[in-house]
Order: C-alpha cells, then structure tokens, then sequence
C-alpha cells in the first residue's frame, strides 16, 4: 500500500543507494552531462510506460502509480545513470552484477514498503524467488544496453559517452 511513511522509506532506500553510487563518482563531469540527462530522460519514462504494458500482459504485478513512478524516475532514472558513470570504466560483468545487486535490494525495500513485487512466477518459472530476483538479472544488463545504445546514438548526437 501507498502511504507517506513507504514513500518516505523509498525514497530514503534511493538516497542510500545513491549515496554508495557517490562515494564511486562524486559528481557528474561536464563532459559526461548530456550523456546523463539523455539516460535519465530515457531510460525513466520508458521502464515506466514498459512495466505497465508488462503488467498488462501478464508478466509483472501492478505497481501502483506512485511507486512504479518513484522507482522509474528516481531509481531508474536518476540513481541508475550516476551509478553507469561511476562504473563504466570497471569490466562489464562486474557493472552488471552491481547493477542487479542493487536492483535486488530496491525490489526486496519496495517489497517490504509497498507490498509490491508480488507476482508468483517469471515467464512461467514458479515462485516470488523467481520473480524477483529474475528482474533483478534483467537489470543487470543496464550497463550494457546503455552503452550500446549510447554508441549507436553518438554516432549521430555530438557530446555523448558510451
């Protein structure tokens, strides 16, 4: 359920997470800004708008408007870019187990806050386990999809970091 007191806890786990991201890569640098605000201004609205049709399609639970908001816009879109930043140079599995670890402990806060995150199987593999932690690994590839998609658009946009 959606209260002030599970907003509050959302957003606190974000900032912790974020706050872990940080002590990687303090600030954004210049350079790297348009690169940044192209991963917010993507990735966010576009999981928002994907894990309603993936409900609608059977594959997610709902999460309600508010929290599926926080987690795509805030998590998603801000946390999410600055961590990619802070890691980029690091060998990619390492990026995508942190990306996955961390997506499991914002499911599992979310879980916990909202009662979110319920569905009994992945794709058709039994259990909330399943569920959770299989969305997590999809995460996981964030690093990978961005930076392919990055590659693919600096070819056409100038000012932007794979």
């Amino acid at each position: 359920m959606v209260t002030p007191l599970a907003v509050g806890g959302a957003l606190a786990l974000y900032a912790a997470v974020w706050l872990v991201a940080r002590t990687i890569r303090r600030e954004v640098p210049a350079g790297a800004r348009r690169t940044y605000w192209l991963l917010c201004g993507t990735w966010g609205p576009l999981v928002f708008f994907a894990n309603y049709l993936l409900f609608r399609a059977g594959a997610m639970s709902f999460l309600p408007w508010l929290n599926n908001f926080l987690h795509t816009m805030i998590w998603i879109g801000l946390v999410l870019p600055w961590l990619y930043l802070g890691v980029r140079g690091e060998p990619l599995p390492l990026q995508c187990v942190l990306f996955a670890t961390f997506s499991l402990i914002v499911k599992v806060g979310e879980q916990k806050l909202f009662g979110t995150w319920e569905h009994d199987n992945l794709f058709g593999i039994p259990g909330n386990t399943a569920y959770v932690l299989g969305w997590s690994l999809a995460d996981g590839s964030y690093p990978l999809v961005s930076r392919l998609g990055l590659r693919l658009l600096g070819q056409r946009v100038t000012g932007l970091e794979a």
